[in-house]
């Protein structure tokens, strides 16, 4: 059996994942928005005689990268590992989408042209004329539509029997054409696209030997040539290539397209429809993640005993800690963050997939700009939402460096999953004292307000970072307005669940234990009278009360530091020093508890603050460590927001 390899690269949203798990029966999640896809997939399949293994590439624009998503497209394309490059396009769209074609073309003339979403131009009333398109790119075209399983066979088919075509020459400017023949005379044996990418790709520039008059002349083009030059003169090639190939005149768009066009990208109308579906989904979560969290709790805690006598057998200075510091704090966790992110992260995968997402990212673009980011940094924001860690991780879609540092270190201004028990329990507590559906309502208007709070820190943060992290490869911001599409429902829930919500609850389980372990040990070991916990209290009680809270409050950050999902019982368990985490039954009884302990209103609101404005957690700091490589960008990620949270809270104390 032959044993080959294809790869599917192509713009986001037009196809490429379904198409690859169509082939392969995978299951990789199709997203509706840029950014979807950050690494390759890799799987194999069989047809007929020969085994494919096949890669689906991140969506790029260009093999001119700019972000990391972009660099992982480009990079495999220009290794040359494959037998056949698959260019997926959008029949739809296909001006935009097909620009990439050409570049590929100009690097390997192992290219198959697949024009995916037929159904969709269909819909659309887009005609294409598709005798005319084969004939005038001489590259084996596949037209097809992978959700109707049209044109699978025919492309397995010419995969198996393909010849490498003569490829037409792209045309381009005549300052891109001059540096094309000079580039020519100095090696002929290199590629076009070898050629053009070899102005910024230092790896392609170190392939070839310059005389130090060539290095002159290389150094002049270096400067005279810029990215956008390169962009625009392939999207011009393609726009004179498919004059006369497609036919918009009888094009329509969808009433109900339309009129959510109109909702979000109108200036008069975008922010009220963002602000509705955010306080939607927070509601939803709020109100209907309180019930599942409490029979969640009640059958960890069942299991207490049962486990302590199951393990009787260890010594009791091994037992103790393992059931009432590791096991405690373990189910604590579960139970706080499992119901709202089987809730938060399905709704939010909804809207991603649907096509929202990159609308908001659109109308953000203008004040994100003005800070010195982009508007993709919003959708890192709301990734932010659901885990810091996962938003940090997401940064990878945008352009540049700088861009990705800034996102980095301002994502922790979207308090996510593990803090939003926290910040409900306050606010239903001091600030609405309800617990009914009015409560609930109300609740999520307040919490709603805070996020909005966290987005305006992120600007203002943004903005002033950007005047201390100086680069010069600012970065091109593109991103498309995608066709809504109406995902599917039950496949983009259990992906949610499974690569999302799943994921994050792996890492704070792997944390949330030994944090247990620590937090008993400190509860535990006492000096003197006094527990590591009650003297740590004591050291932090005078700085507390300069900033409006008190010492209990500031070591149950610090301890929550693995995991903020237990800031609030190890604050419970400092004021009724006890030995271990310790749970309260009701709402009423845990505000009795904060009361007897001197809370008022305004330390209500400092405590709120510290939960938006304080350092990352643990596995947050790793991911900025991860993604940065930086260990001075990770220190400023816990530094910035700290500092800030305890200036707020310094100012709100003078105003009570």
């Amino acid at each position: 059996m032959k044993r080959k390899r294809a790869c599917f690269i192509g713009n986001p949203n037009v196809g490429k994942s379904s198409l690859f798990n169509a082939l392969t029966h995978a299951n990789e999640h199709t997203g509706n928005w840029t950014g979807k896809t950050v690494k390759n997939a890799e799987k194999t399949f069989v047809y007929q005689d020969t085994l494919w293994e096949v890669v689906d590439l991140p969506g790029t624009y260009s093999l001119i990268y700019e972000s990391e998503e972009e660099k992982v497209a480009s990079d495999f394309v220009f290794q040359g590992i494959y037998d056949v490059a698959i260019v997926v396009c959008d029949a739809s769209n296909l001006e935009r989408s097909i620009a990439i074609l050409f570049e590929v073309m100009d690097v390997t003339s192992k290219v198959i042209l697949c024009v995916n979403l037929m159904d969709e131009a269909k819909k659309m009333k887009i005609s294409i004329d598709e005798e005319l398109l084969k004939k005038r790119i001489s590259i084996p075209t596949i037209f097809m539509s992978v959700k109707e399983r049209k044109g699978l066979k025919e492309l397995c088919d010419t995969m198996n029997h393909y010849d490498e075509s003569i490829l037409q020459e792209v045309v381009h400017n005549s300052r891109i054409t001059h540096y094309l023949e000079w580039m020519k005379r100095v090696n002929p044996l290199f590629r076009v696209g070898h050629a053009i990418h070899m102005l910024w790709d230092r790896n392609l520039k170190e392939t070839v030997l310059f005389s130090s008059k060539e290095r002159h002349i290389f150094s002049y083009y270096q400067h005279s040539i810029g990215k956008m030059d390169i962009a625009l003169s392939y999207q011009s090639y393609a726009k004179n290539l498919l004059d006369g190939v497609v036919d918009r005149k009888e094009m329509k768009e969808k009433k109900e397209d339309k009129f959510l066009n109109f909702l979000f990208t109108n200036r008069f109308t975008w922010f009220f429809t963002v602000l509705v579906f955010l306080f939607f989904i927070l509601w939803l979560t709020i109100y209907f993640s309180n019930i599942p969290s409490d029979l969640l709790f009640s059958f960890f805690e069942s299991l207490e005993r049962p486990l302590y006598q199951f393990f009787s057998f260890l010594p009791t200075n091994v037992l103790e800690p393992f059931i009432f510091g590791g096991y405690r704090t373990l189910y604590w966790v579960l139970s706080v963050m499992t119901p709202p992110m089987l809730i938060f992260f399905p709704l939010f995968s909804l809207l991603e997939d649907y096509g929202i997402l990159p609308r908001i990212a659109f109308l953000l673009d203008k004040p994100f700009s003005k800070c010195g980011s982009c508007g993709k940094q919003s959708l890192t924001m709301c990734m932010g939402l659901g885990c810091n860690a996962v938003g940090v991780t997401g940064t990878r879609i945008m352009e540049s460096k700088k861009m990705r540092v800034l996102a980095s270190l301002t994502n922790v201004f979207m308090p996510c999953n593990g803090r939003f028990p926290a910040m409900i329990c306050v606010i239903e507590m001091f600030l609405v004292p309800d617990t009914t559906i009015k409560g609930s309502f109300f609740s999520a208007l307040i919490l709603t307000g805070v996020i909005l709070f966290g987005i305006l820190l992120t600007l203002l943060v943004t903005k002033i970072l950007n005047y201390f992290l100086k680069s010069k490869d600012e970065g091109m911001f593109l991103l498309e307005l995608p066709t809504f599409r109406k995902p599917k429902i039950f496949k983009t829930i259990a992906s949610s669940i499974k690569d999302k919500a799943f994921d994050v609850l792996k890492r704070a389980m792997v944390i949330s234990f030994p944090a247990g372990l620590l937090l008993y040990f400190a509860s535990n070991i006492f000096i003197g009278d006094t527990s590591i916990f009650g003297w740590l209290i004591r050291i932090f009680e005078p700085f507390g009360a300069f900033l409006g809270v008190d010492g209990v409050i500031l070591l149950s950050f610090l301890f929550g530091l693995p995991a903020n999902e237990i800031v609030i019982p190890v604050m419970l368990q400092g004021y009724l020093n006890a030995s271990s985490l310790v749970s309260y039954e009701s709402i009423g009884m845990l505000k009795d508890i904060l009361i007897g302990h001197g809370w008022t209103m305004q330390m209500a609101l400092c405590f709120l603050i510290l939960l938006l404005c304080h350092f990352p957690c643990a596995t947050t700091l790793l991911t900025i460590k991860k993604e940065t490589n930086s260990w001075f960008y990770t220190g400023v990620a816990f530094l910035l927001p700290t500092l800030l949270g305890f200036l707020l809270c310094f100012f709100v104390s003078l105003l009570f």
